[in-house]
């Protein structure tokens, strides 16, 4: 099954067709290690907008409110801006990590991966070395990480400036740099992964900002296929999303 029908029907189908678990067997419980995040994962409901976690908008510079003004405007009005996934192509860092599909994460010597069901969008965390010099501009970036403690720590540069922060339209340049502080916490009595998502941009932002998402542990669910260019009824015309 193909997933490239919109976002509201995709999540409809999720939740009913993708469940693996049998009817009556419990979901084991994810492991106590608070190093061990291997599994899927599904952030909880669908919150198109990034604010910080105190409130407020981000910390615009002139041309960042500028530019989230128009996008806002332009949605508004029924004729939103196209950017990257409205043509398929890679949603960028951090909008990725908002996306309402599951992640399955998978740990290898010197390597995390993060499997995303959207888009087919695959994130590569090479583990206890810095970022090479030179590294060519992408959709996803570069990612490194470490662990401190409990907290997985991601970094991540070397993005392009072809995709936005969140849905709603908050811009970046290609000096975007993330920093993701991820660990398990007990949340509604049941462990949860929270993801504090630290956000630089010079260019976009007077200050770094500070944003957060958390994620569920979902062992009865299986990636499924994603192929948003076969029913793509999004796909920009003159850099214009058609409203539907």
């Amino acid at each position: 099954m193909s997933r490239g029908l919109g976002w509201v029907a995709l999540i409809c189908l999720g939740f009913a067709g993708i469940a693996a678990a049998a009817d009556g067997v419990a979901a084991p419980a994810p492991s106590s290690d608070p190093h061990d995040i291997d599994g899927v994962w599904w952030t909880k409901g669908y919150d198109r907008n990034f604010r910080p976690i105190e409130g407020g908008l981000p910390p615009f510079t002139e041309r960042g409110r500028r530019e989230w003004e128009r996008n806002v405007k332009a949605d508004e009005a029924g004729t939103p801006v196209a950017d990257a996934p409205t043509a398929c192509l890679p949603h960028g860092i951090p909008r990725l990590l908002a996306s309402p599909y599951p992640i399955q994460i998978v740990t290898t010597p010197g390597q995390i991966t993060w499997v995303h069901e959207v888009n087919r969008n695959q994130r590569f965390i090479y583990m206890n070395e810095p970022h090479p010099a030179h590294l060519p501009k992408t959709y996803l970036g570069h990612s490194v990480g470490h662990w401190e403690g409990d907290t997985l720590v991601i970094d991540t540069v070397a993005m392009n400036d072809k995709t936005r922060i969140d849905e709603e339209g908050i811009t970046h340049s290609e000096q975007l740099h993330v920093v993701e502080r991820i660990r398990k916490v007990q949340l509604d009595g049941t462990t949860q992964l929270e993801n504090l998502i630290t956000i630089t941009d010079p260019v976009m932002f007077t200050k770094p900002w500070t944003t957060k998402r958390t994620y569920v542990w979902r062992p009865d669910v299986r990636l499924m296929e994603y192929v948003c260019e076969e029913n793509n009824r999004n796909a920009p015309v003159n850099g214009v999303t058609k409203a539907k």
